[in-house]
């Protein structure tokens, strides 16, 4: 069900693999264990379960899958990024995970239904078509099986007090990431037309930043990391660095709060 990456698919990826962003991902990853952890303890799998974990990323939830599944069951960590996959490997090397397995490459909608459960966490939001996506997930699935999906919508990400230069940035790095920001909205429908998915299920979290959290500052990091997109649409030097500067003053003020962006899980039943 998976097939080799292209060498050139290691730019698709719109964050990158640089070492910062092995160190931001793991980062992620610890703060959305427990809320991971949570949606996994809603689907009940069988004895033996084999679970996949597509775009893993430096870890993902490959842990607590392993957990899941139990010392029988196996788990797969499928990603396109070789960089990521490499890293992936030394995560599961690190944490014992026996159960575990690495794939570089993607998931087609070919062969026969391999999976109990198929997940994802932040990968619609990175890809021009996450259709294509959900489809091939529920190609994966065996019939009774479970779609799991975890996305966040940029919808709800502020900050208090408001400041012209957060709007500015985030509808210009909306414009410029790429993918759909707001695909935790579309989560059920997703996985009901895309994924034939049934008794399918929506929860949200969100969090709240100080000026002591890096997250608090993911706005700039991110109007860093697309700079050079940013000014290939008419977004110039100055103008970048002012509206940047201008926010970074405004967050680092202790009294400035930010509510990050919805984190929306949403699971489905294959029939």
């Amino acid at each position: 069900m998976t097939r080799s990456a292209p060498e050139s698919h290691n730019a698709t990826y719109l964050l990158g693999s640089s070492t910062a962003e092995h160190r931001r991902l793991l980062a992620q990853g610890d703060l959305l264990r427990d809320v991971a952890r949570q949606l996994l303890n809603r689907l009940p799998l069988p004895d033996q379960a084999r679970a996949i974990d597509v775009g893993c990323g430096p870890l993902g939830i490959l842990d607590l899958l392993s957990d899941k599944v139990g010392p029988h069951g196996t788990v797969v960590g499928l990603d396109s990024d070789e960089q990521m996959v490499t890293w992936a490997r030394q995560s599961i090397t690190r944490l014992r995970l026996a159960n575990v397995t690495t794939t570089l490459g993607t998931l087609s909608g070919d062969g026969e239904p391999a999976y109990d459960l198929t997940h994802c966490r932040l990968l619609l939001i990175n890809s021009p078509d996450p259709e294509a996506i959900v489809t091939s997930m529920a190609a994966a699935t065996r019939p009774g099986g479970w779609i799991a999906v975890q996305e966040y919508d940029w919808a709800t990400w502020h900050c208090d007090p408001p400041h012209p230069a957060w709007g500015t940035l985030k509808t210009l790095l909306a414009s410029a990431f790429g993918g759909d920001v707001h695909i935790g909205a579309r989560l059920p429908s997703l996985l009901r037309d895309a994924g034939g998915c049934q008794d399918v299920h929506t929860t949200a979290h969100t969090f709240y930043w100080r000026a002591v959290d890096p997250y608090q500052r993911l706005l700039l990091h991110f109007a860093s990391l697309f700079g050079e997109r940013l000014h290939a649409r008419g977004i110039g030097p100055h103008t970048l660095a002012t509206l940047t500067r201008e926010l970074g003053d405004h967050l680092a003020r202790p009294t400035t709060i930010v509510r990050e962006s919805l984190l929306v899980q949403a699971w489905g039943r294959k029939p």
